[in-house]
């Protein structure tokens, strides 16, 4: 749903051509081409690096503009003209990130082939600007440059998002996920006499955003920003604070003294996992963000998910784009509330 909006906008702007969706999925590509755009179905094993380069090399593009399918769903076709903009000029990137992108622009193409290709999309900004010399232009942080859809929380989130539209609003409508968590913290968000705890991977901007523009106060534990393309992660060599605080209190001491101190926590658990050197697969992860700790075999996650289940403060609980975009859609939940129901007429970029 995400991946045809973010289609439908490009084609509006009219500078993307051709637009191709890379794909494992056989059964999506007539939704796609239905729309004009160019299915090229995945063959053998996937290497992302290695894709891309295929399919920039097999189209003979001079400029591209990358997305994952899900990282864009509250872009609008006024920011991609931007992107398009931008890159009428060569020797440029453009991303949401430069150490962990989640979509990428970049002019020439042939700049790809002067790098070592990466195995995900976090690499491709900065492998662009460290090894092929591109100049990188970092848009102002909004909450549309910067969230993404990886894990259920960001579906949680969107579904309490005011102002989503698309197939991706049909979508998130349907889910049969309560959003009540959701309400729970913009309320806390709001609340000028409360603390919300915030950590993980919490970038300065959003940590910025929740001081500016959330009534409530913060507290902050921001650690292993880019544990994954500084290699930190592959090497083993993640420690967290927070990891070392639920190893000495226990899982349910720690929400506990977590309760004394805020009345709300947004918990990136990616961080945690590697600072215990578990990574489960995507099923118990994402069991552990929906707070279904039965479905999850690892003991300690289980039990660190039923402690956060169980604790008397709402908790969300995901991975990075949860505390960088999430936080930032949070903000703008509560600033909705304000509203008393109105629907404002401008999308809030700030």
């Amino acid at each position: 749903a995400a991946a045809i909006d973010a289609v439908e906008r490009a084609k509006k702007v009219g500078s993307f051509d051709p637009i191709i969706v890379a794909t494992n999925w056989p059964e999506a590509a007539e939704a796609f081409q239905s729309l004009g755009a160019i299915v090229d179905l995945d063959r053998g094993d996937f290497h992302f690096g290695g894709r891309l380069l295929a399919l920039v090399s097999k189209y003979r593009l001079g400029k591209v503009f990358y997305t994952g399918a899900a990282s864009i769903p509250l872009l609008p076709s006024s920011f991609l003209a931007q992107i398009a903009s931008f890159l009428e000029n060569d020797g440029v990137l453009v991303a949401n990130n430069l150490f962990s992108s989640d979509w990428v622009g970049f002019s020439p193409a042939e700049a790809l082939g002067k790098i070592i290709p990466p195995s995900s999309d976090n690499d491709l900004a900065w492998r662009l600007w460290d090894e092929a010399g591109l100049r990188p232009i970092i848009p102002p942080r909004s909450t549309a440059t910067t969230f993404d859809i990886d894990t259920p929380s960001d579906l949680l989130i969107l579904k309490a998002y005011p102002w989503l539209e698309g197939k991706i609003a049909s979508f998130v409508e349907k889910l049969p996920f309560d959003a009540e968590v959701v309400w729970r913290i913009a309320e806390v968000l709001r609340d000028e006499n409360a603390f919300i705890l915030a950590a993980g991977r919490v970038p300065s901007y959003a940590w910025e955003r929740l001081e500016r523009e959330a009534l409530c106060r913060t507290r902050v534990i921001s650690e292993e920003r880019g544990m994954r393309s500084s290699g930190r992660l592959a090497r083993g060599e993640v420690r967290s604070l927070l990891g070392c605080l639920v190893e000495t209190l226990g899982p349910e001491g720690f929400f506990q003294r977590a309760a004394e101190m805020a009345k709300a926590a947004i918990i990136d658990t990616r961080v945690l996992m590697a600072h215990r050197g578990i990574w489960p697969p995507d099923e118990e992860r994402f069991a552990s963000d929906l707070m279904i700790p039965e479905e999850i075999s690892d003991p300690w996650l289980r039990d660190f998910t039923q402690a956060a289940k169980e604790a008397t403060i709402p908790v969300l609980l995901g991975g990075h784009s949860l505390v960088c975009g999430g936080i930032m859609a949070l903000v703008d939940i509560a600033r909705s509330q304000g509203l008393k129901g109105r629907r404002t007429e401008s999308f809030p970029w700030d």
